[in-house]
């Protein structure tokens, strides 16, 4: 017959040993940075060349998509994908009442649609749609709103490539 003192023994050498196991099978996973140099994902972002822009949202946004890919040395030359981007930007009050000295707090809505494609077979390769909402102030002068606005729109576009870098180097890191 075994003593309480037998049993709790064996309990502990049962825990060890399915420890022991645990560890064993977690081994075999591997977890990978997304941006290591070991991963390859500097280079393939490196390799995206992005469409002309239409507006002067698109082209912020396009300006910061190729500095934070490239690392700041420009386009590639023969890219082997191709990122084309659409923004679509709104600036609409914030708050439904005025507030006393004529200041009014804006809100700036941009939605960016972006498709990514191998430049070599031509097929998509992901596609998305993202949103940002920046803040700012509007006064009773006219030169502070447009520039206010302005700023908006470049905070908004900073935003917007930050999220669609991320989106491309998860999906060309694959």
């Amino acid at each position: 017959m075994l003593s309480y003192k037998g049993t709790a023994g064996m309990r502990q050498i049962l825990l060890a040993g399915v420890l022991g196991l645990s560890f064993i099978g977690l081994q075999a996973c591997q977890v990978k940075p997304l941006y290591s140099s070991q991963s390859g994902t500097e280079a393939k972002l490196a390799s995206v060349a992005i469409d002309e822009p239409d507006s002067r949202v698109e082209q912020e946004l396009r300006n910061k998509l190729i500095f934070l890919y490239s690392g700041g040395k420009g386009e590639p030359a023969k890219p082997d994908y191709r990122l084309k981007i659409t923004v679509d930007g709104v600036a609409s009050q914030a708050l439904r009442e005025q507030l006393t000295n004529g200041i009014t707090s804006q809100r700036y809505t941009a939605t960016a649609t972006f498709t990514l494609r191998d430049t070599k077979t031509k097929t998509v390769v992901d596609s998305g749609k993202r949103t940002v909402v920046t803040f700012y102030d509007q006064t009773t002068q006219e030169f502070a709103n447009r520039r206010a606005l302005r700023d908006a729109e470049n905070r908004a576009a900073r935003e917007l490539a930050e999220i669609i870098r991320a989106d491309t180097a998860s999906i060309v890191s694959r």
